[in-house]
């Protein structure tokens, strides 16, 4: 199913089937497909139990993409609804503006919401395997965001409480209009080309903001290249957050030998070397700030101390046997290069706890959100 387009009421949209132009054998884009036909649906109520009997929903209920809700989506973005936002070669699907709008409308979006939505499509669309793993993949990664910069509170995402749970609306619907893209896009729908052995609740959504204000360390975007005024979305693809509950860690390193510990155990899943996000908790920030542990000092602790030697990968099933002499030798580390660890701060107060978030061995991409409308 490609992607669905409501009309100007609420009481008609317009069939998916036709929304996705395809990508012809000689790379040209085609859609000389018939327009959707327009569906009639009693209310609004019927309109979205139309939507699940149509397939675009991801389980949960979706706002009726009406063509007005669409149109401000483009506007807020300066784009036609034409342009070509991200593609999939090898199923022969394109997503225009237009069809990544209708999703962002379903999903929940607010017009200022949508520059963060194209520019996270526009970055995966640099790395073509971000898209078919987060889409296709067994071990059911999910698309990760991080928000930095003034886009945070324009669009109030949270970075404080439960910044990784419900509760937040830019939290939840900029992560489910990602995954409702690739559902009606790229039908990466369960059990057809999405080919998940279990599943992901992070593909609901997986987007939250950094607490640049209350962290002991510069931004990450800062970090990263960008200015501290400019507004990025670091993306990845990646895996459910993992808590550390390190409740009685009352010193900086006590805190990061739970936070390896726990990094190194996730780094069973066949992944040395990975690329990581430790979102460190504002009551472990304390501490560590209090024991002087800089960004660069937590990183190189996590790449000396979340190791494992070749020996115990191989017999755990993890790395292809079989064993040799000197495996035990030989060190797997959890990074290639500390760079390849993102610490940043986030969270509500009330508990000492961090999380760590894998995000896999493709290369994770900073952008700056282009806001033409400031």
């Amino acid at each position: 199913a490609a992607t669905p387009r409501f009309g100007k009421s609420t009481h008609l949209f317009l069939k998916p089937c036709d929304q996705i132009p395809h990508i012809s054998e000689d790379g040209m884009t085609t859609n000389d497909m018939e327009r959707s036909k327009i569906v009639e649906a009693s209310d609004t109520i019927e309109a979205i139990e139309e939507c699940y009997r149509m397939g675009w929903s991801d389980g949960l209920p979706v706002v009726p993409p009406v063509d007005y809700k669409v149109r401000e989506m483009l506007e807020m973005a300066g784009l036609t609804g034409e342009e070509e936002i991200i593609s999939l070669e090898m199923r022969n699907r394109v997503l225009t503006s237009e069809n990544v709008a209708a999703n962002a409308v379903m999903a929940g979006c607010l017009p200022e919401y949508f520059p963060v939505l194209a520019t996270t499509l526009k970055t995966l669309e640099e790395e073509k395997n971000f898209v078919h793993m987060a889409s296709a993949s067994t071990s059911s990664p999910a698309i990760l965001m991080v928000l930095n910069g003034p886009i945070r509170d324009q669009i109030g995402a949270n970075y404080k409480d439960g910044l990784l749970g419900p509760g937040n609306r830019a939290n939840a619907v900029l992560g489910r209009a990602i995954r409702l893209c690739f559902m009606n896009g790229f039908d990466a729908r369960p059990g057809t080309l999405d080919r998940g052995t279990l599943g992901n609740p992070s593909k609901y959504t997986l987007c939250f903001a950094e607490n640049e204000e209350d962290s002991p360390w510069e931004p990450l975007h800062v970090a990263r290249g960008f200015k501290k005024e400019d507004s990025t979305v670091t993306v990845a693809v990646a895996y459910n957050p993992i808590t550390v509950n390190a409740s009685y860690g009352h010193t900086g390193e006590s805190i990061l030998m739970a936070i390896a510990d726990t990094l190194k155990c996730a780094s069973m899943a066949f992944r040395y070397p990975s690329q990581w996000v430790l979102v460190i908790g504002p009551e472990h920030a304390i501490t560590l700030k209090d024991d002087s542990w800089t960004r660069k000092g937590i990183q190189d602790y996590m790449m000396e101390n979340a190791v494992r030697p070749q020996s115990e990968l191989i017999r755990l099933g993890i790395a292809q046997g079989p064993e040799r002499e000197g495996d035990d030798k030989i060190i797997r580390r959890c990074a290639q290069d500390p760079e390849d660890i993102l610490v940043l701060m986030g969270g509500g107060t009330g508990g000492r706890n961090s999380a760590i978030i894998d995000t896999t061995r493709f290369k994770i991409r900073t952008t700056k959100i282009e806001n033409p409308k400031g």
